[in-house]
């Protein structure tokens, strides 16, 4: 039902997630020489009678208050609230008018008001993978993202964040977030951290290897002596290749045998000879 009501009586809803509005001042002026073109969606409001929440049109709401409107043309509905806030997500993501930010807590906002996947999906027409994706955004630390955004010089984009995503870290994410000066950061720390993870990981499959076959740690002396000649290497595995499935070395009884990790690489060593 379409009616005219008074702009007191009309709220910006409290679950939309775009916090700003651009080119106001342009749309006020149009509204004042044309008036609202197009009808406001509107639900009642449960908890004061004859009030309501705008669902679609708080932009046009915004402008017909600075344009000096008394009413606006009004489509009256009734939407479940993750509907409300599902369709208002939808609307803002096709004008294109949401920040990173914005975007993120929106996609968590109706799955928090209850609703699937698979329901936003159909919902709003974007892929599950589009809605995974903003929702791992939405873990991330939103202040520091704010910032980020708000730096014109970073240039913060989707594609930087996705690449956030091939860590499994939170915290991890955040902190390279955190560090990076600029968006071409995000993608050399996580190349970074990656390659790190890889080496740790390959590392600690090694040891456990290494370990069955007798093989123990280097003493600490090691890292001051290992240019001295005091000690030789009998065989070195890389870090950053694929781990073999055995280790083809283990002490011939006579002699002890220990590993070394020395930057890309973990060695398996043993005295010098005299």
């Amino acid at each position: 039902m379409i009616q005219e009501i008074e702009l007191s009586k009309l709220k910006v809803h409290p679950k939309n997630v775009r916090k700003t509005y651009r080119d106001i001042d342009e749309l006020a002026e149009s509204i004042k020489a044309k008036g609202i073109l197009q009808n406001l969606t509107v639900v009642p409001d449960p908890d004061e009678d004859g009030t309501y929440f705008v669902v679609i049109g708080n932009r046009r709401l915004t402008a017909a208050r600075q344009a000096g409107l008394e009413t606006a043309p009004c489509f009256v509905t009734e939407m479940s609230e993750k509907d409300q806030a599902a369709t208002m997500l939808l609307e803002n993501m096709q004008r294109d008018d949401l920040t990173i930010h914005e975007q993120a807590q929106g996609f968590q906002m109706v799955l928090d008001l209850g609703e699937t996947e698979d329901g936003l999906a159909e919902k709003t027409g974007f892929s599950k993978t589009t809605i995974r994706r903003r929702l791992n955004i939405a873990k991330l630390d939103q202040e520091e993202l704010q910032k980020k955004e708000a730096e014109d010089s970073f240039q913060l984009s989707l594609t930087d964040l996705y690449e956030l995503e091939k860590i499994k870290s939170v915290e991890k994410r955040n902190k390279i977030l955190k560090n990076a000066s600029n968006s071409r950061d995000i993608t050399a720390s996580v190349r970074r951290e990656i390659a790190d993870e890889k080496r740790e990981a390959n590392s600690k499959k090694l040891i456990k290897m290494l370990k069955k076959n007798s093989i123990e740690a280097a003493p600490d002396s090691v890292s001051m002596e290992i240019y001295t000649g005091k000690w030789e290497t009998v065989k070195t595995y890389s870090l950053t290749e694929d781990v073999p499935k055995s280790v083809d070395v283990k002490p011939d009884g006579k002699e002890k045998l220990y590993y070394y990790k020395q930057w890309n690489e973990l060695k398996v060593i043993r005295r010098a000879k005299k």
